[in-house]
């Protein structure tokens, strides 16, 4: 089943790291054909949706540079705080989203990938990620 081994690895991942920047997985449905990962309620949606041209709530300065420290102090747990580290591989305004105080977490790890000590296992021939959004 295509995105199977993603639901495993999002679910897997999440049950072991803990961040208040970080979605919160609140538990999950693997049974036959049902799978489902079950978060904690963000109310105020993504950061892509509140980028939109359309969108009538538009971002003041200050929540902008806020959501910003925020994703970046989950990254920085990803990378600094986890051992091995945990590399995202899909950063992008979609998988920011925003509590009811406008705090962003990072959600959607399904294409996350824990990294060893070798220096080795930090070549990757395959690119993973969002076109536009991936690193060069």
């Amino acid at each position: 089943m295509q995105g199977y081994k993603e639901f495993q690895s999002e679910a897997q991942l999440l049950l072991i790291v803990h961040h208040r920047n970080l979605v919160s997985l609140i538990g999950f449905c693997d049974e036959g054909d049902i799978k489902a990962l079950i978060y904690e309620y963000m109310p105020n949606g993504n950061l892509q949706q509140h980028l939109l041209v359309k969108n009538t709530n538009i971002l003041k300065w200050n929540e902008r540079l806020n959501i910003a420290v925020d994703a970046a102090h989950g990254l920085d747990y990803l990378h600094n705080g986890c051992k091995p580290p945990i590399v995202h591989r899909d950063l992008k305004p979609s998988n920011i989203l925003l509590d009811e105080n406008m705090h962003a977490k990072i959600a959607d790890f399904g294409l996350s990938r824990a990294f060893g000590d070798d220096i080795d296992s930090h070549i990757s021939t395959r690119p993973a990620g969002t076109l536009g959004y991936a690193d060069p």
